[in-house]
C-alpha cells in the first residue's frame, strides 16, 4: 500500500491517500476502483470515525481510498467562548465543494501513475459529508463550479455517490444571522453558509430540489431513529432521484441513531455501544453488491 497526505487548495483542506499497489503475483496491470471518503462533522469539524476506519474497510475490499478532509474551523473554535463569529469560516459554501472537486481531479490526473480505474470514482459521504457528496452529484457540471475549481468537470465528475445518513437539508431555511455577526441561528448554519446566509445560498446547500438528470447513480442508507437528520429528508432526496430517472438504491434501517459510521465496534465511541447495530452494519455488504451489480466496480 502507498500512504501519503496532500494539502488541497489554500484554506486548510487535506487529502489522505491509501492506494493499492499492483503486484506481479496477481496482476501487475490491475487498476483498482477508487473510494473517496467524505467525513461528517456538521461542517464544524471532520470526524475521524468517518475517515480512516472507513478507508481501511474499503481498502481491504480492493479499493484505493482517499479521505477528503475539507477545510473547517475545527471544534476548538466552536468550543471557545471568545470565538469570533464575525469572520468568514473556511467551511462556508462553496469552499468544501471546491476542495472535494480538486481532490477528485487530482486523483483522476494521477490515475495512470497510481494504477487507478478513472471510470470508477465512487464518493461516499457521511452526515454533513453526505450533504457535500450530494452537492457534488448535483453541481459537478455547473459552470460556476468549473470556474471556481479551474479544471474540466470531466476530471471531478463522480461515477457514483453514496449518502450514509447524509443531510440533504443542511441548514434552517427560516432563521438567519444578524449583521452584528452574533448567531440567532445555529452554529451549523454559520459553518455551512458563513456570513452570507441569503435565501439563494440556503437553497443551494439544501439538496432536496437540486437533482437533475445529470446526477450519477446513488446509494442511500439511513435510520428511522436518526434524531439529527430526519429520515424524511432521505426519502425526499430518493424521490427526487426517481422523478429524474436516476438509478438508486435506498435502505432504511428501523434502529440506529445518527453517526453509526461502520456500525460496529471499530467506530463505536459510546459507552453503551449505541453506535453498533448488526442490521445497519449490513450497509457495507449491500453497498458493495450494488456497486458490483451496476458495473461501477470490477472486483469480483
Amino acid at each position: 500500500m502507498r500512504y501519503f497526505s496532500k494539502k488541497i487548495g489554500d484554506k486548510g483542506a487535506k487529502a489522505t491517500f491509501y492506494l493499492q499497489e499492483p503486484n506481479k503475483e496477481i496482476d501487475v496491470n490491475r487498476k483498482s476502483p477508487v473510494m473517496i471518503v467524505v467525513p461528517g462533522g456538521a461542517y464544524l469539524w471532520t470526524s475521524w470515525r468517518e475517515e480512516e476506519p472507513v478507508a481501511l474497510e474499503f481498502l481491504g475490499k480492493g479499493f484505493s481510498c482517499v479521505v477528503a478532509e475539507y477545510a473547517t474551523e475545527g471544534l476548538d473554535f466552536y468550543r471557545d467562548p471568545a470565538a469570533d463569529f464575525s469572520k468568514e469560516p473556511v467551511s462556508s459554501f462553496p469552499n468544501p465543494l471546491v476542495d472535494l472537486c480538486k481532490t477528485i481531479a487530482y486523483v483522476r490526473e494521477h490515475s495512470d501513475e497510481w494504477s487507478l480505474d478513472a471510470d470508477s470514482i465512487n464518493v461516499i459521504g457521511f452526515s454533513a459529508g453526505g450533504n457535500l457528496t450530494a452537492q457534488l452529484g448535483c453541481y459537478w457540471n455547473k459552470d460556476w463550479v468549473e470556474e471556481l475549481v479551474g479544471k474540466s468537470p470531466k476530471l471531478y465528475r463522480p461515477n457514483s455517490i453514496c449518502l450514509a445518513y447524509g443531510a440533504p437539508v443542511m441548514v434552517d431555511t427560516q432563521s438567519a444571522m444578524n449583521k452584528s455577526g452574533k448567531q440567532n441561528s445555529s452554529k451549523i448554519n454559520y459553518a455551512t453558509l458563513g456570513l452570507n446566509d441569503a435565501l439563494e445560498r440556503r437553497k443551494l446547500v439544501n439538496m432536496v430540489d437540486a437533482v437533475s438528470c445529470d446526477v450519477p447513480p446513488a446509494f442511500i442508507w439511513h435510520t428511522m431513529e436518526d434524531p439529527f437528520v430526519p429520515v424524511a429528508d432521505a426519502l425526499r432526496f430518493a424521490s427526487d432521484l426517481e422523478q429524474h430517472s436516476i438509478p438508486f438504491e435506498l435502505h432504511i434501517y428501523q434502529k440506529g441513531k445518527h453517526g453509526l459510521a461502520l456500525a460496529d465496534l471499530r467506530t463505536d465511541s459510546k459507552a453503551d455501544r449505541s453506535q453498533s447495530n448488526e442490521q445497519a452494519a449490513s450497509w457495507k455488504r449491500l453497498y458493495l453488491g450494488w456497486l458490483t451489480e451496476n458495473n461501477l466496480i470490477n472486483l469480483f
